[in-house]
């Protein structure tokens, strides 16, 4: 992955470590609206870099580093071009379905992951449970994250039932 990347904006130099932007000069972190035009000429920059990739799990890596430093079209860019060398990877999938719904689309990322949700991956099953809260279908989330902790308890699946609980405590 791309480390230290320098982007002039506004008369300042800033760099981008890998996972998150600081001033040059100050290494203080931008605000918050700097941070996206300084995302959307990153991803110009490692465009080529990115479309170089063959390798799935170094593309499902750059999607998940990207969609955490808020660079959601890059790490949706990465995503789609890993399931289209892997079509059906469950991890990818995951990743897919954390993109859409950061980028505020819980129906398109359930759309996207319903072929695959008798599934028995507690990431997919915990991201679909997430997406559904997202959308208020209480009630689904439950089962969805149900079935997830049956298999094997994580923190986000625990997190996403708190988030239920809170909600709808009547559930539990």
């Amino acid at each position: 992955m791309a480390h230290n990347v320098r982007i002039s904006l506004n008369g300042r130099d800033y760099l981008w470590t890998g996972k998150e932007w600081c001033d040059a000069r100050t290494f203080t972190a931008p605000h918050q609206t700097l941070v996206r035009e300084l995302n959307a000429r990153l991803e110009e920059q490692l465009a080529g870099e990115d479309s170089a990739i063959s390798n799935v799990a170094v593309l499902i890596e750059r999607a998940g580093a990207a969609r955490d430093a808020l660079q959601h079209s890059r790490a949706e860019k990465l995503v789609r071009r890993a399931l289209k060398l892997a079509p059906g990877n469950l991890a990818t999938l995951t990743v897919l379905c954390s993109i859409l719904r950061a980028r505020g689309r819980p129906q398109q990322a359930l759309a996207e992951t319903d072929a695959f949700k008798r599934e028995s991956h507690p990431p997919l099953l915990t991201s679909r449970a997430a997406a559904l809260c997202d959308l208020r279908r209480w009630e689904e989330a439950k089962r969805e994250i149900g079935r997830a902790l049956a298999i094997a308890g994580s923190e986000e699946a625990f997190s996403v039932m708190r988030r239920i609980k809170a909600a709808r405590q009547e559930l539990y």
